[in-house]
């Protein structure tokens, strides 16, 4: 059975447009005239779909967000799945997100489970995203972790929102300070070298410095730039490479400051997904499973790996993570302590809530430092250029 959508008149000449079920194009607008309405478009939304995904279409995260909530609210009300995907997608009227989940409806329609038609769009709902739509029907508590994952968007949104205002002014900054970098190298440096080839004298070495600098710039400033941007590229399809990946993710978690914060943000993430599955009623290895998926980190995701296995061999799942050695010791201390007390998953949100709120205040303190020290490099870099400029006409007026 497909979507389509309409375009229609009434008895009384209105144009309506809406969505009908159907077999095929005869059957909806059979529907359509048993509803007194005369059919004047037609256009099939699976194929809409199929059209999108095709040229790349994304739904944006704000979207995703939101019809998690509703597709939660509407299950939770017990409205069948193929009715709540009809309803939530009616709710979209630009957006790819429409018919992307009119096609999730189709699959449903045609028998696969939710997660398995979620899976045909990667782009949209991701690993772990389907991971826990699965869990959730195999629990039996599927608007619950629906409800969960809205939450944990809403949430991700929120940390995005606070990153992305509290880096846009050093970016800006930065970008305006390399700006003007360049600017005086090509345009006011070579300026007052001609003035000084006439000096029979040897000019100060700061100045020589800022001069060979600035030939460089404008020679070979453009092939420079090409050679970064081909690094960066090259950089990116090596990392594509799963040894190459895991190196580098191995080699992040080693660095001093910054290696912490991607374990301790990684580890946040997959205690606080721990902590909704298992509440939600999911099975602890199949909630390790699920939320393991929740790691950027290669790394870190093969450990988990690891230590599911152990579980599933019947180890703790404090002694399995802290065996993987990547975990920072408060998480598997806090779990040890959830064994003990027979309530890991509310261990596991403590440890989320500790982590979080130390990230978010290391984060905050290190970007409220990052501000001045741009700006006191960028004055540093601006001072010895006008310094090397001067220092020759200082020295000529000296002699």
């Amino acid at each position: 059975m497909e979507t389509y959508d309409y375009s229609a008149f009434d008895g009384s000449g209105n144009r309506l447009t809406g969505s009908v079920a159907a077999s095929n194009a005869r059957e909806a607008r059979d529907i359509l005239r048993a509803r007194a309405l005369t059919p004047v478009d037609l256009k099939i939304v699976k194929a809409k779909a199929a059209k999108s995904s095709s040229f790349g279409a994304k739904v944006s995260h704000r979207d995703l967000t939101q019809a998690t909530r509703q597709i939660a609210i509407l299950i939770e009300a017990a409205t069948p799945v193929e009715e709540t995907l009809k309803v939530v997608a009616m709710q979209f009227e630009k957006s790819p997100m429409r018919g992307i989940l009119m096609d999730v409806r189709s699959r449903v329609l045609e028998g696969s489970r939710l997660s398995d038609a979620m899976r045909s769009h990667p782009r949209t709902f991701d690993e772990l995203y389907t991971a826990m739509v699965a869990s959730g029907e195999t629990s039996g508590q599927l608007a619950t972790v629906l409800d969960r994952q809205a939450l944990d968007l809403e949430a991700a949104q929120q940390i995005r929102n606070k990153v992305f205002s509290a880096i846009a002014y050093p970016a800006v900054l930065t970008v305006v300070a390399l700006i003007v970098v360049v600017l005086l190298m090509v345009f006011l440096v070579p300026t007052i070298v001609d003035q000084f080839d006439s000096l029979d004298q040897q000019l100060p070495v700061l100045t020589r410095f800022v001069i060979g600098l600035s030939d460089v710039v404008i020679k070979y400033g453009l092939f420079i730039g090409i050679g970064i941007a081909l690094a960066i590229f090259g950089f990116r399809q090596a990392l594509k490479n799963k040894g190459m990946k895991l190196r580098w993710h191995g080699l992040l978690l080693k660095l001093p400051f910054f290696g912490d914060l991607i374990r301790s943000v990684n580890a946040a993430r997959f205690a606080r997904t721990m902590a909704g599955l298992i509440d939600s009623g999911t099975p602890a290895l199949s909630a390790m499973e699920a939320a393991l998926h929740t790691l950027r980190n290669t790394v870190m995701r093969d450990a988990v790996t690891e230590a599911a296995t152990k579980v599933r061999e019947g180890s703790p799942i404090s002694s399995s993570l802290r065996q993987s050695g990547t975990f920072p010791p408060l998480v598997t201390q806090m779990v040890a302590g959830g064994e003990a007390s027979g309530d890991i998953g509310k261990m596991f949100s403590k440890s989320a809530d500790y982590l979080e709120g130390e990230f978010e205040r290391v984060v905050s303190i290190f970007l409220a430092l990052l501000n001045p020290m741009i700006i006191i490099l960028l004055s540093i870099v601006v001072l010895l250029i006008i310094l090397a400029m001067y220092m020759p006409m200082l020295q000529m007026v000296s002699l």
